[in-house]
């Protein structure tokens, strides 16, 4: 085991701070899963009653509170992501600095990649641990039906690539910074360019950038679409990147409850060259209608109309392996840039290694 890491896990824990922090944070998420639920029920129940719906109508509405619980789960344990991790990583090096103990570290026999990837590791360890504390409750949406065990872990996964990227551009802010103060303010500064500015890119993108041809709309198995065209700036998004991994972009499904997804579905289903009216049209609003709807399948959407189908094939593969590989490449290049600021001096290393030799 790394043993920058071995030493930060074992003065984590050894306080009260950290159990603490960790029952809060369990004691929150199932609150959260548990004022989702009651919601997602009373909205349900409603819609069922206004339709004299029984038999379908509770099977509808079983899978949409299913849906509706992990969504809400996964945007709220992004979102704590978001706001934890720049404040645990924000101190690790810049601490050091303050104690006058990153010199230390600097002529160990430590190198300064051991040296940041032990700071990376103690401070996602930490957080590793509260994401595993919560798995238990994405079993609740699993059994209420409408999601699966891969919506589940395709969710969490993308939840820790963002934490782990966030941490590497905070490490990164703590290499350079002279305080502590300016690390996390620098941090926090970072984690909103990375979710903010890329929400203002898929903005502008979106809107200002469309142009006026994006080819003939047609009728597809009653669909409105067109050729589309890809948007760039939903790749860089890691909150995209959660919606597209844990949920089905085309997924048209009548919903009796709406997911809190669909405020982030419009520019996916943009990609497909449907319109944003379709998204609206046939999913929560044709719930009067359980005859239409759309199933998700691998590379294809099949549209049900009445007792006929027809496949829509997709025209844009999923966002979220181009997510994956973007936050991958910012993770790399903040590791890189922050163990440059923390050099090690490589001759003492040397001299040793070759006096060992010579004894």
């Amino acid at each position: 085991m790394n043993p920058v890491a071995r030493r930060e896990l074992q003065e984590r824990f050894r306080t009260i701070r950290s159990p603490l922090i960790l029952s809060v944070w369990v004691l929150a998420a199932g609150v959260v899963t548990f004022l989702a639920f009651v919601v997602a029920s009373n909205s349900a129940s409603n819609q069922i009653d206004s339709v004299s719906a029984a038999g379908l109508g509770s099977v509808a509405a079983a899978s949409s509170i299913g849906r509706f619980v992990l969504h809400s789960l996964l945007l709220g344990m992004i979102v704590a992501i978001l706001f934890v991790v720049p404040g645990q990583a924000a101190v690790a090096v810049v601490g050091e600095r303050e104690r006058q103990t990153l010199q230390l570290l600097q002529v160990s026999q430590l190198s300064s990649w051991r040296i940041i990837f032990g700071k990376l590791w103690s401070a996602l360890a930490y957080i590793s641990l509260l994401l595993i504390a919560t798995t238990p409750l994405m079993v609740i949406p699993v059994l209420l039906g409408g999601v699966s065990i891969g919506n589940v872990l395709a969710g969490l996964g993308m939840v820790a690539v963002t934490a782990i990227t966030v941490g590497a551009i905070s490490l990164w802010v703590s290499a350079r910074a002279k305080s502590m103060q300016g690390a996390v303010l620098g941090a926090y500064v970072w984690t909103v360019v990375l979710v903010i500015g890329a929400m203002g890119l898929l903005v502008a993108e979106f809107f200002l950038l469309e142009p006026d041809d994006l080819g003939s709309e047609r009728i597809v198995s009653g669909l409105q679409r067109n050729e589309g065209r890809e948007l760039y700036s939903t790749w860089v998004n890691p909150v995209l990147g959660m919606v597209d991994a844990s949920a089905d972009a085309v997924d048209f499904q009548t919903q009796v409850v709406a997911s809190p997804y669909r405020a982030f579905q419009g520019p996916l289903v943009a990609r497909q060259g449907f319109s944003a009216t379709d998204l609206n049209r046939l999913s929560i609003n044709q719930f009067n209608e359980f005859d239409r709807f759309i199933e998700p399948g691998f590379g294809r959407a099949t549209v049900s109309i009445g007792r006929t189908s027809a496949e829509v094939p997709t025209i844009r593969g999923p966002v979220w392996p181009r997510t994956v590989i973007f936050q991958g490449l910012v993770t790399l290049a903040a590791l890189w840039a922050a163990q440059r600021v923390i050099r090690v001096p490589h001759q003492p290393r040397r001299l040793l290694r070759r006096r060992s030799n010579a004894a």
